[in-house]
C-alpha cells in the first residue's frame, strides 16, 4: 500500500517511454449479460412482434398526445416501459422518449405511483441503439434528477461512454456522481474500474494525476478495488513511465498468477532496467499448468508484445550469457504454445462475465439488478390501459 507521498512519485518520470500498445476500439468492458441488455433485448424483442406497426404507431400518437407538456394526462408506468421497449434509431421515437420521461419523472417528484426502477433500463435502451450523447445530455439535465440515481445506471453510461472512446465524458460523469452526494459506497467497484480504465485509455500527464489521487484516496478510506482497477491503474502507471508504482500497486492482488498481472510485472521490471528478475518469472510458467480454484487447467501464457518488450531490453544489456537464458526460455515458451498473440491491452480491456450468485437474497447481478425492484412493498399502481389493450 502506499503512503500519502503517492502523488509525488507519480509525477516522477524515471525511465523513457516504453508505451504498452492503447488501441482505440470498439469494445465494451461488461459481457451483454453483465449489464441486463440480453433481458432487455429479450423484452424489446417479444414488445416487437408481438404488436403489429399500426399498433404501435397508434399508440407513438397517443403517447405523444399525453406527453405534451399542456396536457393534463399523466404518463404512466405501463406507459414507459412499453416506449422504451419500442423506441427506434430515429429522431421521432427518441424524442417522445424524452418527453415522457421527463413528464414522468415531474409528475412523480412528490409521489411515485409505480415501483419499477426506470433509470437502468433507460440507459440499456441507449446502450442498445448506440447513443452515448444522448444518454449523456440526459444524465445531466436538471429535469431528470434522480431519475439515473441508481449505481447500475452510472455503470451502464459509462460503459456506452467507454465504447465509443468518450474517455474524459467518464471521469466527468465520475465527478458528477461525487458532487451529488448519493447515498452509496464511495469507491463503488464497478465504477470506480470504469475511471481507471478511462484513465488508462487517456494516457496523459493529468488522467494519470487525477488516477494516483483517487488510488491514494480509496487507500486512505480502507477500500480494495477489484483486480481489473489494479491492472488497469498498473499498466497506466507504465505508460507514464512509472514502472516503480506498477510494481507497488500489483502487489495489492493477493494471487500473483494472473496472467495480466504476470505479463504488467515483467514489463515494469524490464523498464526499470531489472531482466535480470524478470528471468525468474518468464521461467517460472515453464512448469506444469496449474489448476485454478479447482478449475480446469490454465495455461500460463505471456502477451507477445511483452516478449518484443524483454528482447528490447535485452539487447541494451549486451550481455552474452543473458541474451542465450532469454533465447532458452523464450524458445521453450514457443515450444509449448506459452506465448500468446492476444495483446496485453486486449486482456486488459476484456470482457467481465457476469456471476451467477447462490445467494438468494441477492439473487440479480450487481448491474443487472433493475427489472425487480429493492423496495420492501408495493404501491397500488393507477394504470390507464396501454397498448395491450388496443389488440
Amino acid at each position: 500500500m502506499f503512503s500519502k507521498s503517492l502523488i509525488n512519485l507519480c509525477r516522477q518520470r524515471l525511465y523513457p517511454t516504453k508505451v504498452l500498445q492503447n488501441v482505440l476500439c470498439k469494445r465494451s468492458l461488461y459481457e451483454r449479460a453483465a449489464i441486463g441488455l440480453d433481458k432487455y433485448e429479450f423484452f424489446r424483442e417479444k414488445i416487437q412482434n408481438q404488436f403489429s406497426e399500426p399498433d404501435k404507431q397508434l399508440f407513438r400518437e397517443r403517447m405523444n398526445s399525453f406527453a405534451d407538456p399542456e396536457s393534463n394526462s399523466l404518463i404512466f408506468t405501463e406507459d414507459l416501459k412499453q416506449i422504451v421497449h419500442m423506441a427506434g434509431d430515429n429522431e421521432t421515437d427518441l424524442t417522445l422518449v424524452e418527453k415522457m420521461m421527463k413528464k414522468y419523472n415531474k409528475q412523480n417528484q412528490g409521489l411515485r405511483f409505480g415501483n419499477f426502477t426506470f433509470g437502468p433500463v433507460v440507459m440499456r435502451m441507449y446502450y442498445h441503439l448506440n447513443k452515448p450523447d444522448i444518454a449523456l445530455k440526459l444524465f445531466n439535465d436538471p429535469e431528470m434528477d434522480g431519475f439515473f440515481n441508481h449505481l447500475s445506471s452510472y455503470q451502464i453510461l459509462m460503459d456506452l461512454l467507454f465504447i465509443n472512446g468518450k474517455f474524459d465524458e467518464i471521469l466527468t460523469v465520475y465527478k458528477s456522481i461525487q458532487e451529488r452526494q448519493l447515498q452509496i459506497a464511495k469507491f463503488p467497484k464497478g465504477v470506480m474500474m470504469l475511471v481507471f480504465a478511462a484513465c488508462y485509455k487517456l494516457n496523459t500527464t493529468e488522467s494519470f494525476e487525477y488516477a494516483c489521487k483517487l488510488w491514494s484516496d480509496q487507500q486512505e478510506a480502507g477500500h480494495s478495488p477489484i483486480r481489473k482497477t489494479i491492472t488497469f491503474f498498473a499498466a497506466n502507471a507504465i505508460n507514464q513511465n512509472s514502472p516503480h508504482i506498477a510494481l507497488e500497486v500489483i502487489t495489492s492482488v493477493r494471487n500473483q498468477s494472473y496472467v495480466t498481472l504476470r505479463n504488467i510485472k515483467v514489463v515494469a521490471l524490464c523498464d526499470l532496467g531489472r531482466i535480470f528478475d524478470a528471468l525468474p518469472l518468464l521461467r517460472s510458467v515453464l512448469s506444469i499448468d496449474q489448476p485454478m480454484s479447482g478449475g480446469p487447467v490454465i495455461k500460463q501464457t505471456y502477451c507477445r508484445d511483452v516478449i518484443n518488450l524483454v528482447k528490447s531490453a535485452a539487447e541494451k544489456h549486451n550481455d552474452k550469457e543473458l541474451s542465450l537464458e532469454l533465447d532458452r526460455i523464450l524458445n521453450q515458451l514457443e515450444e509449448l504454445n506459452m506465448i500468446s498473440e492476444t495483446t496485453l491491452d486486449s486482456l486488459l480491456c476484456s470482457e467481465i462475465k457476469m456471476v451467477e450468485r447462490s445467494d438468494t437474497n441477492n439473487r440479480e447481478s450487481v448491474i443487472g439488478a433493475s427489472y425487480q425492484s429493492g423496495r420492501p412493498f408495493k404501491k397500488r399502481e393507477f394504470r390507464r390501459p396501454g397498448i395491450t389493450d388496443l389488440l
